[in-house]
């Protein structure tokens, strides 16, 4: 059975300020054709420069996933591109009037109601997907990021932290919209309250606040509610940040992908191993879904 390509079916906004940059942004979602991919386009630059969302246009991984060019860069975009995925959407064009897009609460919840809003619609080609007929592992110092053959994609990630309101959480999600949006979409970004100052001195988190991260002090949470959404909201985000960094593999998984300790550095490496591994031998590893 094959499975068409999704765009959107009519444009989507949503307007607020970047996480790191402290930027205010507007992201204007739009149709885009077959085999397009992510596309994003600055329209603040002279000559509306774009960039694809590609693991090859990857120039950071500090505290968020930034692609970029020599004329161009966007920062903090896996919580879009993680709804992105999530939803089944395959061709967009997100025209941003800033380098960051709105950060929101914290979590995808905001970008995934509004491109769900938007409505979806099939396209006339075919989807890839590569599904994996032995385990892939990645390995770096404590953190490990395996591929295993599955149905579905199914995503499920570690945390291990030697703090009394962490220690270990472990999460795992079959990625489908419904399941998406009421078990991963609302989990919020992250940081202990000692970073704080550290970030900022960096030039980072410059539109961090409570409204739109939880903020971990030693014996409790800094934000107005005082509780998290999740008893794991942590390991949750990780799920959302990982799924957001799949996308830019340009082509959709079908496996299971289990990550102990993911950051986005070791997210996009894994990426790039799937790429090294299976993209080279794409009519023989990739088949229509």
């Amino acid at each position: 059975m094959t499975t068409p390509q999704y765009t959107i079916a009519k444009e989507a906004d949503f307007k607020g300020i970047g996480l790191h940059t402290g930027n205010m942004c507007k992201a204007v979602f739009k149709p885009a054709s077959e085999n397009n991919g992510v596309t994003l386009v600055r329209t603040d630059l002279p000559g509306h420069p774009r960039v694809q969302a590609h693991y090859s246009n990857v120039i950071s991984v500090i505290r968020g996933t930034t692609v970029g060019n020599d004329v161009m860069r966007v920062h903090t975009i896996e919580h879009m591109l993680s709804a992105v995925y999530a939803l089944g959407i395959d061709n967009l064009i997100i025209e941003l009037n800033a380098n960051e897009p709105p950060v929101a609460d914290g979590s995808s919840r905001v970008f995934f109601d509004a491109l769900k809003e938007a409505g979806l619609v099939a396209q006339n080609a075919e989807r890839k997907v590569l599904r994996p007929t032995e385990r892939l592992e990645y390995k770096n110092s404590d953190t490990e990021v395996t591929f295993e053959p599955a149905d579905e994609l199914k995503l499920t990630t570690v945390l291990i932290y030697k703090h009394p309101l962490i220690k270990q959480q472990e999460i795992s999600v079959t990625i489908e919209p419904d399941r998406y949006r009421q078990e991963i979409a609302s989990a919020r970004t992250f940081c202990f309250d000692y970073e704080v100052e550290a970030l900022k001195k960096q030039g980072l988190a410059k539109g961090g606040s409570l409204d739109n991260a939880v903020v971990i002090g030693l014996d409790r949470i800094h934000n107005k509610e005082k509780v998290l959404r999740f008893p794991d909201e942590f390991a949750r985000h990780k799920a959302l940040d990982l799924l957001g960094d799949l996308f830019l593999l340009g082509i959709r998984l079908q496996g299971h992908v289990k990550a102990v300790r993911p950051g986005h550095g070791h997210n996009i490496n894994f990426v790039k191993l799937l790429a090294e591994k299976f993209l080279s031998e794409v009519p023989h590893a990739t088949h229509n879904a």
